[in-house]
């Protein structure tokens, strides 16, 4: 069982519970540190020989040019988290198809290679929003990685399917790949994330068997910024009333590490089986990548 490893390449400031104090229009002003904690999880899949995908926001990449290609020259897959991480249900149909759409073209531009992927920023495709599967379908992408099952005051359509499934419209179709859940005591919970870094690793290592016994892929998820409890400390209540944020920050990196020794991962395209288009003309010397705008 090969199981799927992804990374929403966002900076410590970009989160959803921080909207209330960090305004898009401000990001610039905060310090980034995605350069350098992207090259952290770099590192630890380079020692495990493990390939991810890497949902990259858009800004991010528009601001630091070398950091979708320095991801692409490691041999990951890059997909699309956005471009400005607003939550689908908040901005409607037009703002979030221009959003999208305008990410998918830069990261393309970027690193020559199809984008085949998006996940919604906070997993925003909800029973409020679940027009944007149209859209998805409409420009052309082959898998989404946005509905959680699951019941929260955040995200989540709790009928929705646990495993991967298609969805077809009008003779477009795409794969919908929710990241994992499991059965507790009731309740349907999430692996990864903060479920990795608050929980105990047992949690995380008893779902993926879980998943195994059910002859089922994983898809598990994280933040560059949970691998750094550096980064600076902002007072917020979050949109739960509650900010889970800062929470056990310094013991991610070795749960990461755990995991990546105990399973087998690969990028969400290769276990879906998806063959991207190269542009082969985009691509430059890696040595010129590796000296890119920081």
């Amino acid at each position: 069982m090969i199981h799927a490893f992804s990374v929403d390449v966002e900076d410590w400031f970009q989160v959803s519970d921080f909207e209330e104090i960090v305004e898009f229009s401000a990001w610039s002003w905060y310090e980034s540190r995605v350069i350098g904690n992207t090259e952290r999880i770099l590192g630890m899949l380079a020692e495990a020989r493990v390939k991810a995908t890497f949902f990259v926001l858009a800004w991010n990449a528009e601001r630091h040019p070398a950091l979708p290609r320095m991801i692409a020259a490691a041999g990951h897959e890059i997909a699309t988290h956005g471009y400005a991480h607003r939550l689908a249900y908040e901005v409607g149909r037009e703002a979030f198809r221009a959003d999208v759409e305008r990410s998918k073209k830069l990261l393309e531009d970027l690193t020559g290679r199809e984008v085949l992927g998006y996940r919604a920023p906070s997993f925003s495709i909800t029973a409020r929003s679940l027009w944007a599967i149209d859209v998805l379908l409409d420009l052309g992408f082959r898998y989404d990685s946005s509905i959680l099952p699951v019941r929260d005051q955040l995200y989540g359509i709790p009928q929705a399917h646990r495993f991967p499934y298609l969805i077809s419209r009008d003779g477009q179709s795409l794969t919908e790949f929710p990241v994992s859940t499991v059965r507790c005591a009731g309740r349907t919970l999430p692996l990864g994330g903060a479920y990795l870094r608050v929980l105990p690793y047992a949690y995380t290592q008893w779902g993926f068997r879980q998943l195994e016994a059910a002859n089922q892929p994983a898809l598990i998820y994280l933040h560059p910024w949970e691998l750094d409890p550096a980064h600076p400390r902002l007072q917020v209540r979050g949109k739960r009333g509650v900010s889970t944020h800062y929470l056990r920050l310094r013991s991610t990196e070795k749960k990461v590490r755990r995991l990546l020794a105990e399973f087998p991962f690969a990028p969400i395209e290769r276990v879906l089986g998806l063959e991207p288009v190269r542009n082969e003309e985009c691509w430059a010397d890696r040595a010129l990548l590796a000296r890119g705008d920081r």
